[in-house]
Parts: C-alpha cells; sequence; structure tokens
C-alpha cells in the first residue's frame, strides 16, 4: 500500500466508521482494555521491586485516582509517556497488519 492511501491511525485502518454502532462500543472497549493492559505493563516495568510492592498496596486498599496518579508521577520515571507508548505502539502494529 503506498502512503497516499495508508490509513491515518487506528480507527481508520480498522474501517470504524463502517461498523455498526454496537460494534464501534465493543472495538473501542477493546482498544481500550489493550491500551490499559499495554500501560501498565510499562509502567511496572519502569518500577524498582520496592515501589512495585507500594504500588500493589495502594491498588490493594482501592487508592482513589488521584492518589494512584500521583503515586505515578512521583515515584515512576516517565509515567506520563507510558500511554503514549502504549498507543503507538498499537497503533504500529495494526498499521501493519492492516498494510498489507
Amino acid at each position: 500500500m503506498n502512503t497516499a492511501t495508508m490509513p491515518n491511525n487506528i480507527l481508520d485502518a480498522l474501517n470504524f466508521t463502517a461498523l455498526e454502532q454496537e460494534e464501534q462500543q465493543e472495538l473501542l472497549l477493546d482498544l481500550h482494555e489493550l491500551i490499559f493492559k499495554s500501560t501498565f505493563l510499562r509502567l511496572l516495568e519502569r518500577m524498582d521491586e520496592q515501589t512495585r510492592e507500594e504500588f500493589t498496596a495502594l491498588l490493594d486498599r482501592d487508592a482513589s485516582e488521584e492518589e494512584v496518579q500521583g503515586f505515578l508521577e512521583l515515584k515512576v520515571p516517565d509515567a506520563d509517556s507510558a500511554v503514549e507508548e502504549a498507543v503507538q505502539e498499537l497503533t504500529s502494529d495494526i498499521l501493519t497488519l492492516t498494510s498489507n
């Protein structure tokens, strides 16, 4: 596929607008889950053992979203880029698969 006809993003590559509304919702939920899991793994990889233990304890006590965000910002180097990296990787993978 040449670059003139290459999809611009994940949703274009997956022909999102051609799907029924229910299928669109399912696809968005699946994409969200993939991005969430990938982000979570990236964050864990950036943590040392002690930080992982503290993070697990934080999650076990059902900490608020604000507490979790604050912890990540304070204790995990470059945590804010984990989501972006996960989205970029997923996008690249999907575009590679749908470009052939």
